[in-house]
């Protein structure tokens, strides 16, 4: 996950005395930053099913997608991978974009002949 936003140029650092804001999901938490002011939580499943219902319990009328608009209610950025579910907290839209397609992009694809 950390290597694919580094790739990506968003310069993340671990913060390691930060605790996830997030206390509904039981994965295993890592909190990075983003940039100056950005934060990134993201907690990692054993499996795609684990995470699937373990997200369950969000509530989604406070999340937005990364291609959405925020509202004045500045709502977190839920971006979900197969084994993953991070929850950013940016006012950038190029940012959140970037992020999101940072960790859902798939595995390299073989080149084609």
């Amino acid at each position: 996950m950390v290597y694919r936003l580094e790739r990506a140029g968003l310069a993340p650092k671990v913060d390691s005395g930060a605790t996830p804001h997030e206390k509904l999901l039981t994965g295993r938490p890592l909190v990075l930053t983003i940039g100056r002011t950005a934060q990134l939580e993201v907690f990692l499943y054993a499996d795609s099913m684990a995470r699937l219902a373990d997200e369950a319990k969000l509530d989604r009328t406070t999340l937005v997608n990364a291609t959405a608009e925020l509202t004045i209610k500045r709502e977190r950025t839920l971006i979900e991978s197969a084994n993953a579910v991070g929850l950013l907290t940016s006012l950038s839209a190029h940012q959140r974009e970037r992020v999101s397609d940072a960790i859902t992009a798939g595995p390299p694809q073989p080149n084609k002949p």
